[in-house]
């Protein structure tokens, strides 16, 4: 039996074995990215302190819950909130902005408050120019979205090439019917003169067509006693496919590649220019000219993307990547006709965060007045303003056009603060539902864990017997509205929830929170009925 040398892995001589990498190594090389559940653990931006739950089965869990009191009583924790945020009230945009990036972090982790400016949603538009001049890699969710939607469009462009392709062969196969016969391939034209001369009558250079001996027409006139034969620049304009050739230049039949057979002898100049077929050219929206002419039938070419000011997008949308300013040759940058030589890392190290937060007027009234966690200084005097100031100002501005009369209780900002504070209070994050034709969107946990669940559509109730004895009407609703909403919310698949805020009768308070709890929500899910999927 022969002996067997079997080397352990790293041993000399067995160099194609490698040990396996540590683990450690990787991992100490990029930083730990930190769980969305631990980023976004606060659902306010303030800190509570409740204490544990009581099971009655469980006679320890009472002992827990005196241990936690007892703690919070020696020891009471810090009073809430302890950080109030600065905001600025615009009246150009009728909602507040908040610049400190501080308060701007902490309003989007911490219930995912406001919208940023340059942004969808989250406040990320540094993080984007980092990333499109190269400061490291950062997955930002607009890229990474323009990324999923430019390989699907050059999916489907494949996918619309192969389709061509293969109606263009099944109309090459039906065409085309091969020769058997021996009159059939007789028949066939020799060469491309045999083709012209078989069409045209085409004879040492000469058309002679099929017209009178003493007669023939010549630029549109009738003159007798011509010779039987032509010069090849004569007005002869076949029709072929429907297209006639040469109606204006005197052009003959083209041959295959678009160029005219010239019948001149060689040597010698033409007396008539004779032009080549037109074909339709193409500019794409790129720096260079990829193609100079295509087909009708040309599906759209993928990578080219461009604004809607007529430039090309910096974002190289080929691998779904942003370029990167390093591996591209800038131009230089000219103020007042002279230029600058800018250097890449010394530019790159000078971008400021130009974006700011904006809370619409339920957030901004929810977070001064419900939490207390913001104050709003008005830009004209520099004061901060009250909560009840706000209320009253906000209530002004609910109508499209500001009212300066007697305030009602059904004022938009009533209704919509009512709703907004109401599913708040339950743990949801209502979001804007303007892009789904809905007032609210509703968010378990919020925007980055999933897709909103709910589609909230507020309607004003006016059940209480004030309305009635004083002849108020309740805006009515067509059957087509409510269906088209519906329908909307089926396809983003999405549950549509009818919320029905009672009015109350008017009262003289002023006070916001005795105004706001005289108000009732009732809550209507309403699905879409199919009688082929409800049969039984």
């Amino acid at each position: 039996m022969a002996n067997v040398r079997i080397d352990a892995p790293g041993a000399p001589g067995n160099e194609g074995h490698k040990q396996p990498r540590n683990k450690q190594d990787k991992s100490s090389a990029r930083p730990q990215k930190i769980p969305l559940h631990q980023l976004y653990a606060l659902p306010a931006p303030i800190r509570t302190f409740p204490l544990p739950s009581f099971y009655p089965n469980n006679p320890l869990s009472l002992f827990h819950v005196l241990w936690a009191w007892f703690g919070q009583v020696l020891s009471p924790p810090p009073a809430e909130p302890s950080v109030i945020h600065q905001g600025r009230w615009s009246s150009e945009t009728r909602s507040v902005h908040v610049h400190d990036p501080i308060s701007i972090r902490a309003f989007w982790e911490q219930g995912f408050f406001g919208k940023g400016s340059y942004s969808r949603s989250e406040p990320n538009w540094l993080k984007r120019e980092q990333t499109r001049q190269g400061q490291g890699e950062k997955k930002v969710s607009e890229l990474i979205t323009a990324q999923r939607r430019e390989e699907r469009k050059i999916m489907k462009w494949d996918r619309a090439r192969k389709e061509q392709e293969a109606i263009l062969k099944t109309r090459l196969a039906e065409a085309w019917v091969a020769p058997v016969g021996p009159k059939e391939l007789l028949a066939l034209p020799n060469s491309l003169k045999d083709l012209q001369s078989s069409t045209f009558g085409l004879t040492n250079g000469y058309v002679t067509p099929n017209i009178p001996s003493n007669m023939t027409i010549l630029d549109g006139q009738t003159r007798e006693t011509l010779p039987m034969t032509m010069p090849t620049t004569s007005t002869l304009n076949p029709v072929v496919n429907g297209n006639r050739f040469g109606e204006d230049e005197n052009v003959l039949f083209p041959s295959l590649n678009g160029e005219i057979p010239s019948t001149e002898p060689a040597g010698t100049t033409p007396d008539v220019i004779v032009s080549t077929l037109k074909r339709r050219k193409s500019v794409r929206f790129s720096p260079t000219v990829e193609s100079t002419t295509f087909q009708l039938s040309d599906p759209p070419s993928p990578h080219i993307k461009s604004l809607s000011n007529g430039k090309v997008s910096n974002i190289d949308l080929t691998n779904g990547s942003p370029r990167s300013s390093q591996n591209e040759e800038e131009a230089p940058i000219e103020i007042s006709g002279v230029p600058m030589v800018t250097d890449s890392s010394t530019a790159s190290l000078d971008i400021v965060d130009r974006e700011h937060l904006q809370l619409t007027m339920e957030e901004t009234f929810y977070l001064v007045f419900g939490l207390g966690v913001l104050t709003v200084t008005n830009p004209t005097t520099g004061k901060v303003m009250a909560a009840e100031e706000l209320f009253h100002m906000f209530r002004r501005l609910s109508y499209h056009s500001p009212s300066t009369a007697v305030m009602r209780p059904d004022d938009p900002f009533l209704v919509q603060y009512a709703v907004y504070h109401h599913f708040r209070s339950l743990g949801w994050v209502p979001r804007p539902g303007i892009k789904f034709g809905v007032d609210w969107l509703l968010y378990i946990g919020g925007p980055v864990f999933a897709h909103a669940e709910f589609a909230i559509t507020i309607l004003p109730a006016y059940t209480d017997p004030y309305w009635k004895t004083h002849d108020h009407e309740s805006p009515r609703r067509s059957w087509r509205w409510l269906h088209s909403i519906n329908r909307v919310q089926t396809h983003a698949l999405k549950t549509m929830v009818l919320v029905y805020v009672d009015i109350p009768p008017p009262t003289e308070t002023s006070d916001p929170s005795g105004i706001l709890k005289r108000y009732k929500i009732r809550e209507f899910v309403m699905k879409r009925w199919l009688s082929n999927r409800s049969r039984e």
